[in-house]
C-alpha cells in the first residue's frame, strides 16, 4: 500500500468514524426531544438564553454608541436589554422562566417588526424597502403566533422541530457514515 492510499484509508477512517458518532449523537437528541419534549426545555432554553445574551449586548451596546438625535435608538436599547435580560433568566432559571420568555420572545418579535417598520421609510424604495417591509410583516406575525398559542403550545412545538431536524441530521450522518465505510471498501480492493 503506498503512502498516498494510507493517507486516503486514514482519512476515510476518520471521516466514517466522525460522521457515525454525529449521526448517533443526533439521532439520541432528536428521539429525546420528541420523546421528552417538555424535559428537553431545559437545555435548550439554556442554550438560547447564552445566544441572547450575545445578542443582548451587542444590540445594546449598538443602540449606545450610534445614539443620534432623532433615531430610533431608545427602542433599539430597549430591545438589547430585552434580549439581555431575557439571556440571563434563561441561563440561571430556566425550569421557572420558560413560559415568561416566551412571551418576551413574541414581544421581542413585535419590536423588531416595529422597528423594521420604521426603518423601512428611512430606506429608499430602490434600496429594498419592499424586502424590508416584508420581513417586517413576518416579523410582527410570528410575534402574533406567540402571544396567540401560548407558552407550552411553543414550547413543545419547538421541541418537535428541534427533535425531527436532529433526527434527519442523524439519519443523514450514518448515511455519510455508510457511504464512507463503502468508499473505504473500495479502496481496499484497489490493492
Amino acid at each position: 500500500m503506498t503512502a498516498d492510499d494510507r493517507s486516503t484509508m486514514d482519512l476515510l477512517r476518520g471521516s466514517r468514524i466522525t460522521a457515525y458518532a454525529i449521526g448517533f449523537v443526533s439521532l439520541a437528541a432528536g428521539i429525546a426531544l420528541l420523546v421528552w419534549p417538555e424535559r428537553s426545555t431545559v437545555v435548550v432554553a439554556r442554550i438560547i438564553g447564552i445566544l441572547l445574551i450575545v445578542v443582548g449586548f451587542g444590540q445594546s451596546a449598538e443602540a449606545v454608541t450610534t445614539h443620534r438625535r432623532g433615531s430610533y435608538w431608545g427602542l433599539l436599547l430597549v430591545r438589547g436589554l430585552i434580549n439581555l435580560g431575557v439571556g440571563i433568566a434563561l441561563v440561571f432559571v430556566p425550569e421557572k422562566s420558560t413560559s415568561l420568555i416566551v412571551w418576551l420572545i413574541g414581544l421581542d418579535f413585535l419590536i423588531t417588526g416595529l422597528l423594521g417598520f420604521i426603518v423601512s421609510f428611512m430606506v429608499p424604495k430602490e434600496m429594498g424597502r419592499g424586502g424590508l417591509l416584508l420581513q417586517s410583516i413576518i416579523s410582527v406575525l410570528i410575534g402574533v403566533v406567540f402571544f396567540w398559542a401560548g407558552p407550552d403550545d411553543i414550547k413543545n412545538f419547538a421541541a418537535v422541530i428541534a427533535g425531527i431536524i436532529l433526527l434527519l441530521l442523524g439519519i443523514l450522518f450514518l448515511a455519510s457514515g455508510y457511504q464512507l465505510t463503502k468508499a473505504r471498501a473500495v479502496v481496499i480492493s484497489r490493492d
